[in-house]
């Protein structure tokens, strides 16, 4: 079972965002939140449900307010994910009828998306084991020098997840001293 954390920015307009995620209800207050998400799957799924088109508040042709959301931070496990991973996202919006007919080529998938502004779905998805997923994709952005003079350097680079029983040792030995 993983836990995602997600920091977000709220604003209403006639009514809080809603989503449906990890098999719970979140209503979003104004301004900055958390919310903990448990997710046991090979992917973070929130179905923003809320939103109607009424929900926008215009005035003289300007949009003054609007039901919307962004995600700030995530931490899964209590861990900071970098900013690659919120954006690593597909985002599937479900377009109001009268949006549509202003803009009939909105787009059906956004990738890497920043704020979401109509109900849809918001997917984050990966393969296998989460952490490996995490570290191997990772890897795409970093960037680790002298890979060819030692080879091992990127799981130096990324530490060990398992116990340093030796290590564990020697500092016990020095404790005790």
């Amino acid at each position: 079972m993983l836990i995602f954390t997600l920091l977000i920015n709220a604003s209403h307009g006639r009514s809080p965002p809603q989503f449906h995620a990890g098999g719970d209800n979140f209503l979003l207050p104004a301004d900055n939140s958390t919310v903990d998400i448990n997710i046991d799957k090979t992917e973070l799924l929130l179905d923003f449900y809320s939103k109607t088109e009424s929900d926008t508040i215009v005035e003289n042709t300007q949009v003054t307010a609007d039901t919307e959301f962004k995600i700030l931070r995530m931490w899964c496990d209590g861990i900071l994910l970098e900013p690659w991973f919120k954006n690593h996202a597909v985002y599937q919006p479900r377009y109001f009828a009268g949006y549509l007919e202003q803009c009939p080529d909105a787009p059906t998938i956004i990738t890497a998306p920043y704020q979401f502004n109509f109900p849809g779905t918001i997917v984050w998805s990966w393969q296998g084991q989460f952490w490996d997923w995490y570290f191997d994709h990772k890897n795409k952005f970093e960037v680790i020098n002298f890979l060819e003079q030692e080879p091992d350097r990127v799981w130096k680079f990324r530490g060990s997840l398992d116990p340093c029983a030796d290590l564990v040792t020697k500092i016990k030995q020095v404790l005790d001293l």
